[in-house]
């Protein structure tokens, strides 16, 4: 059997310190040389915390090839992408993983097998066996490294996240995100809450056919409702006395414009509904409001979560390009005439792919994508010099587009995606990948925040432990510690697909309300067991 040597460099916190060891977690990092070891247990032991996490040590993987296969097409093919990873700054990135001769055309055709679109099952339509790319192959080497690790227990106490007054937001390289998403609600997604299509379009599998099996007017007076009555005020005071100072709203296209053929897209009151609840979270609760563009014309992603699945006709369409900017303009002139229009930042895209199940870039895309981005960001800054504008890493890491976008624009940041739920990671060692993707993306050129996270692993999830909770702190923890924070994936979210190796269903694992009802989900000033 082949085999590959992977040299992955990791941070000795996760390694150095004895299982019984706890401590107060320290951001303080001692000046240290890194030291070669041969498996996580000859790492030098530490005997304070600020000594533990300076012990960078250069850790030998073994990886079997087939870890890396992500398609059945032959080993040698560019879509497998590089098996040579190189260390950067002490880490093995996302970008160790990308073939810069890699083009769209090279990457293998997968269908979309429609059958699984409402399961999200972990064979399904982001299942292992069809899930590739950089993310899903930096995944799996990195399952293997952390299925070796000690588990330390250190204490974290949450911070008072800042909730800076109306019109008064300091810049993300000055902000800790502690946000949620509210997903499911303005961008239909039949996983979020499958009771809505059961009760009335059980054929439906996106928010496209969704309306295409009711009909606009039907469709258009159910959505109407949801748009009232599925995220209220209600919610925002719960999230806030939890902290969570961010909202991020995913919107369609077709809410600023009508829907172009071939779509049966509603357009109707998102905005308004938006506009209400966001006004509402800024005065109330002083929220940043994070308006994300989830679905472009054409479908940038082919997944549900763009509206319409497989559709993918949004990369070199100059006609969805143009809509697209349209979009934007449309989407900034809204922002701009809210009373609390410096409270907004504006996401151009939402989680882009240049190929179905293709987690990752070619040059190809992101040469468009750079082509979209300085496109739009023009429109956005004809109109605003300080509109805080986010762009998408594309699952490839936000170090990947420093050399482009360093010292471009003062009010950009980056948009990452983190998610553990494919590449054959253990619920018990995801949290260190967690924490350890986070601080390898500390020092990208412009700020990063973790636009998504849920704590769904792709094994061994389970409610008899305390499995859960460490997952979900350790990852508050190392995105608010060495990021400017992130967003949890969902606020809301009764999936009833099951997940868990205990037939637990996919809702315990991506709802932040029913995770904050149980204990998992902290308050500021809380002292808690972590991992990172």
């Amino acid at each position: 059997m082949k085999t590959t040597f992977f040299t992955a460099g990791l941070i000795g916190l996760a390694t150095a310190l004895p299982q019984a060891y706890i401590q107060e977690s320290s951001s303080a990092v001692a000046q240290t040389s890194t030291t070669s070891v041969a498996s996580p247990q000859d790492v030098p032991q530490a005997t304070t915390l600020t000594q533990a996490a300076a012990v960078n040590v250069t850790l030998s993987v073994e990886v079997p090839a087939e870890v890396l296969d992500t398609t059945s097409v032959k080993a040698d093919s560019p879509a497998l992408l590089t098996t040579s990873p190189t260390e950067d700054d002490e880490f093995l990135s996302l970008a160790d993983f990308f073939n810069p001769n890699l083009s769209i055309d090279d990457i293998p055709a997968v269908s979309v097998d429609l059958s699984t679109v409402s399961k999200r099952d972990l064979q399904g339509l982001f299942g292992s066996q069809i899930s590739r790319g950089p993310f899903v192959n930096f995944l799996r080497v990195a399952a293997q490294i952390f299925a070796k690790v000690q588990k330390v227990i250190v204490f974290w106490t949450c911070p008072q996240w800042i909730r800076p007054a109306a019109n008064t937001f300091p810049g993300w390289r000055n902000y800790k995100s502690n946000g949620v998403n509210l997903g499911g609600w303005l961008v239909l997604e039949k996983n979020i809450q499958p009771s809505f299509f059961e009760d009335n379009a059980p054929s439906a599998i996106d928010e496209d056919s969704f309306c295409q099996v009711l009909g606009e007017v039907k469709c258009g007076a159910l959505l109407e409702e949801r748009y009232k009555t599925y995220i209220t005020e209600k919610d925002i005071d719960n999230f806030a006395s939890f902290g969570v100072n961010t909202l991020r709203i995913p919107i369609g296209y077709w809410a600023y414009m009508p829907a172009i053929a071939g779509n049966h897209y509603y357009t109707g009151g998102q905005k308004l509904a938006m506009q209400k609840i966001a006004h509402y979270a800024i005065t109330k609760h002083n929220m940043h409001i994070l308006v994300d563009l989830h679905a472009l014309p054409g479908g940038q992603n082919g997944l549900d979560n763009q509206g319409k699945t497989g559709q993918l006709t949004w990369w070199h369409n100059e006609t969805a390009f143009d809509l697209s900017l349209e979009m934007v303009r449309r989407a900034t002139d809204d922002i701009l005439a809210q009373p609390h229009s410096g409270s907004y930042t504006l996401s151009l895209i939402n989680e882009p792919l240049p190929a179905l199940y293709f987690f990752g870039q070619t040059q190809d895309s992101i040469a468009y994508l750079n082509k979209y981005y300085t496109a739009a960001l023009k429109e956005v800054r004809q109109r605003s010099k300080t509109l805080p504008v986010a762009i998408s890493d594309g699952f490839i890491g936000p170090q990947t587009w420093d050399p482009y976008w360093t010292n471009v624009d003062d009010h950009l940041v980056i948009d990452t995606h983190i998610y553990f739920f494919t590449g054959g990671a253990y619920s018990y060692d995801a949290a260190y990948g967690a924490c350890y993707l986070a601080k390898s993306y500390q020092n990208a050129s412009n700020p990063t925040f973790i636009g998504e996270w849920s704590i769904q692993a792709t094994n061994f999830n389970h409610l008899g432990d305390n499995t859960r909770r460490d997952f979900f702190r350790s990852q508050l923890q190392a995105y608010t510690q060495y990021l400017s924070g992130g967003m949890f994936w969902n606020g809301k979210h009764d999936g009833d697909t099951v997940v868990g190796d205990d037939g637990s269903l996919q809702k315990y694992y991506w709802s932040w309300e029913i995770l904050a009802s149980e204990g998992i989900v902290p308050r500021p000033g809380d002292k808690l067991e972590s991992l990172c």
